[in-house]
């Protein structure tokens, strides 16, 4: 074997064990637990149909009391979103003691808004003796991904804050192919 052989059989080696070293740990390709999907399919059901009794029962304590109507719906001033939740969500990231859950859930009017950055409605859960509730998360629990030095961009999407109704996080870029972040509630 010649001396450039040699060489490439190494660089295959070093690339292939930090291939092996990079990879993410087993828990993040782990499947959620199954409560988190049943809780995010019941909290959005319960925001299609402003079912503002079941939200309550399903928020934290601390937020429930204030949770009212008029907070379900995106601003009047903002764009003009129709409804379009097709029962489907998706559980974005999950640890063993929060998550976060996504669907489509609006669909724009009119045809100056695009539909990519205003169709999305993301739900911060937080893991509690009786299941799974909806909290707001803050700056850590939210984890902004935008960056400077990233390439991926990341749509827009509403992330329904208890305490203060539907909160709008704005397309950026990331450090990663998908969007693990919401907006930052408290």
């Amino acid at each position: 074997m010649n001396h450039t052989g040699k060489l490439l059989g190494s660089c295959a080696a070093i690339l292939l064990s930090t291939v092996v070293l990079s990879a993410k740990p087993a828990h993040a390709q782990a499947s959620p637990d199954p409560a988190i999907q049943a809780a995010g399919e019941k909290v959005f059901k319960a925001l299609a149909d402003q079912d503002v009794d079941t939200l309550k029962s399903m928020t934290v304590k601390k937020y429930a009391k204030k949770l009212n109507k008029d907070e379900l719906r995106p601003a009047a001033t903002g764009p003009k979103l129709d409804l379009a939740y097709d029962g489907k969500v998706e559980v974005r990231r999950f640890s063993d003691h929060d998550a976060i859950v996504r669907a489509v859930f609006f669909k724009p009017e009119g045809s100056d808004v695009p539909v990519e950055q205003t169709q999305k409605l993301n739900v911060y859960l937080v893991k509690e003796k009786n299941g799974w509730f909806i909290d707001a998360p803050d700056k850590k629990e939210a984890q902004y991904d935008g960056n400077i030095d990233a390439g991926f961009f990341h749509n827009g999407a509403f992330t329904f804050c208890p305490n203060k109704g539907l909160e709008y996080l704005g397309g950026h870029f990331g450090g990663t192919p998908q969007c693990l972040s919401t907006a930052v509630c408290r």
